[in-house]
């Protein structure tokens, strides 16, 4: 792994010796303070089925005034070995913003790439792209009206959903190339949409119906979908996970471009709540020594991990030693592979950990352990193709 460290922040020298933007109001000195990444490179090989991209947290952003806070891009090996590969220090400046922190928007496993959505405080956000493998960088202002936002799997820029309005009941799909040309799609977008695996088209969901929005010819068509349908992966090249839900309840579907769906799970109702417990939705499934297990939600403090009966009663399946929400986050063999996190709800901090999970035996490996000031903000697979990052 190759390392370059750059500077802390970004500050121009003027003849004089101030700093340029010293006489100027303090929203712009604070968009001159944005901080440079420290970043580095990991070869292609390091980006197998078995690793996986993650953000990790330091510090507490949320209390006032916190010092020692980072945000870092990594690449964890098989092996569970941490590659940082962008790594920001982020400071609170006078009026609360932090420059130069950033979430994650969108990963391409085919370009090796990840789209870092970067704060310039009062001054909006930047859009980053960040090849893992070369170092190579390029970016673009996030129009003010940017929602969720992706990569273009051509390289040529950024892909977008907008916000609705009084003029827009629903939000707009465009994409955005480095040099900031927008051009408008025909599709509509609700929430996060997911990019195709081959990177030919995205889907969009505008209430019971998908759009799917051919990026080459610039056309969408809609399909109707089993109510309002949110994608998460990909099973296939053409069949999608998501959540559906209706005036009869929530359930995990796998959709079809083609309009056909199928149940990945049972119905949560109220009637399934009283009787085990208190899920409201599932957002993944995996299948490992023939059953399937779930990444199901309650109220507060995240996911938790659970199988259904045949009966279709749900189970919460207990992972010893570990306490917390988790995200269920792909398998290996016959094990889950499973980020437990911080709980939400609690003032309880569970150590942050990547397990392999043998779900029958109830034996749990751990990969990575995060210290103690450390958390998740994102981990999935490296060769996965999921959802814009939300």
């Amino acid at each position: 792994m190759k390392l370059t460290t750059a500077v802390a922040a970004v500050i121009i020298v003027t003849a004089g010796g101030a700093p340029a933007g010293a006489a100027l109001p303090r929203a712009d000195r604070a968009l001159q303070a944005r901080p440079a990444p420290t970043t580095a490179t990991v070869t292609a090989a390091r980006l197998g089925p078995d690793s996986t991209i993650a953000v990790v947290t330091t510090g507490t952003f949320e209390k006032v005034h916190a010092n020692d806070l980072t945000r870092s891009l990594e690449v964890i090996t098989a092996d569970g070995v941490r590659h940082p590969v962008y790594t920001v220090e982020a400071t609170e400046n006078l009026a609360g913003w932090y420059p130069g922190d950033f979430a994650i928007a969108d990963w391409r496993p085919e370009l090796h790439t990840a789209l870092l959505r970067v704060s310039l405080g009062s001054h909006g956000d930047t859009l980053v792209s960040y090849d893992v493998t070369t170092g190579s960088m390029h970016e673009v202002p996030a129009p003010r009206q940017a929602n969720a936002v992706a990569l273009d799997p051509d390289g040529s820029g950024v892909l977008m959903t907008t916000y609705a309005n009084d003029r827009q009941p629903t939000g707009r799909l465009a994409s955005v190339t480095w040099d900031g040309v927008r051009t408008w799609l025909p599709a509509r977008a609700e929430g996060a949409p997911i990019t195709s695996i081959d990177g030919g088209t995205v889907v969009s969901a505008e209430g019971q119906r998908w759009w799917v929005t051919n990026l080459e010819s610039r056309t969408s068509a809609a399909i109707d979908t089993p109510g309002y349908c949110v994608p998460h992966r990909w099973l296939d090249a053409d069949t999608a996970v998501a959540t559906c839900s209706n005036r009869r309840g929530m359930q995990l579907r796998q959709v079809d471009l083609d309009g056909s769906s199928s149940r990945m799970g049972i119905r949560h109702t109220e009637r399934t709540r009283a009787s085990g417990p208190p899920v409201f939705n599932d957002d993944d499934v995996r299948v490992v020594q023939g059953r399937s297990w779930y990444e199901s939600y309650g109220g507060c403090g995240g996911g938790f991990l659970t199988r259904q009966t045949a009966a279709g009663r749900v189970r919460l399946v207990t992972v010893p030693g570990h306490e917390g929400p988790l995200s269920l986050v792909g398998t290996r063999g016959k094990s889950l592979v499973l980020a437990h996190q911080a709980d939400d709800c609690t003032s309880t901090r569970a150590r942050a950990v990547l397990t392999l999970f043998d779900p029958v035996g109830e034996v749990e490996t751990e990969l990575t352990r995060l210290a103690r000031d450390e958390q998740w903000r994102e981990v999935f697979l490296a060769t996965e193709v999921r959802s814009w990052i939300w």
